[in-house]
């Protein structure tokens, strides 16, 4: 089969396709013939070294997949040759004390799906969920690292309520477009936060109520401050990290919930507990997405609530050209890759 390969942590041109042995699956995987793949930030950080973590070589990268179950192991009880799934970033064992109190994705066990870079992919039946005819692969690819993400977030994490200024970060990407949707349909008044003009329209097309243009470096929080009567935002959905931290905490209000969801850079913080305890604020990590919630993405996707939007669509050959744009952050929504 024909798989994107690294071998090694670089530019976009370490991505090379290689001729390799079709996926041998193991009692609880399936095979799955990808239909498509989404291009991550995440598969960028792995790529370009900021992300360490798991990574090995050669390594086929990709956890964003969606495609036909093609073949089954002996210990797959759901799955059949046929299904249309698309997956999860990580496979959970479903037995630990964790995966039984609702934290599947704090398993001790934990292991992350990839493989999507590739014709065929094997993946824990465990880490797939059923999609619809109606859903094209090209959007369920990648909706558990993005509304999946988002609705964990809101919903469940910073339980946002329906009045509330809602202040996203990385408001055109991925995670940040599934998040004004979902914010707003919780009844929540969304404040998004872009670096680019050329992106205003489509975020109030979607349903933000305030966009604010912040390049790279800009103290945002005096603008969030203003457009909510010096208040500030009860929750910051912070799809970023470490480059926008300090004005977006700035940004929370008095009581707020910071939902932690992305780290794009390698940067750390530096914050003042005092800060944290004055304002009385509540700063909470978003741990990817369970598998009930990738299920109720899928649904509001079917049922209009969400519309992803796909950005552009590569062929595997060229996955390199696909990293850079996304690198670049410059597109609006997902890059896909189809084999």
């Amino acid at each position: 089969m024909r798989a994107v390969v690294m071998r090694e942590q670089g530019a976009p041109s370490v991505l090379k396709i290689e001729d390799m042995p079709l996926p041998v699956i193991k009692p609880h995987e399936v095979l799955i013939k990808v239909g498509a793949t989404g291009v991550s930030y995440h598969d960028v950080v792995e790529r370009n070294g900021a992300y360490q973590r798991g990574v090995h070589f050669p390594m086929v990268l990709g956890p964003e997949i969606a495609g036909t179950v093609e073949q089954v192991g002996d210990q797959v009880r759901e799955l059949k040759p046929g299904d249309r799934v698309c997956c999860k970033p990580f496979h959970s064992c479903g037995v630990c004390r964790r995966c039984r109190n609702g934290m599947e994705t704090a398993c001790k066990s934990r292991k992350g799906t990839r493989g999507g870079y590739a014709e065929y992919a094997a993946v824990a039946e465990e880490a797939t969920v059923r999609i619809p005819d109606s859903l094209h692969f090209h959007v369920a690819c990648w909706l558990a690292g993005t509304a999946g993400v988002a609705l964990n977030a809101i919903r469940d994490v910073a339980r946002v309520r329906l009045g509330e200024h809602v202040l996203v970060t990385g408001a055109s990407g991925g995670l940040g477009l599934p998040s004004i949707e979902i914010a707003c349909a919780a009844g929540a008044i969304v404040i998004a936060i872009t670096r680019s003009e050329a992106k205003r329209a489509e975020i109030e097309k979607i349903g933000a109520s305030h966009v604010v243009v912040a390049p790279d470096g800009h103290d945002f929080s005096k603008d969030v401050l203003a457009l909510t009567g010096g208040d500030g935002a009860e929750v910051v959905v912070d799809n970023v990290g470490s480059r926008v931290f300090t004005p977006s905490f700035r940004s929370l209000a008095v009581g707020g919930r910071y939902a932690l969801v992305g780290q794009l850079f390698r940067e750390e913080i530096s914050i003042n507990p005092a800060r944290i305890f004055f304002k009385r604020a509540q700063i909470l990590g978003v741990g990817s997405v369970r598998r009930d919630q990738l299920e109720d993405a899928i649904k509001l996707v079917v049922a209009g609530k969400i519309h992803p939007k796909v950005a552009q669509v590569f062929p595997l050959e060229k996955a390199a050209e696909a990293h850079a744009l996304v690198e670049s952050g410059s597109v609006l929504g997902r890059v896909v890759l189809e084999p």
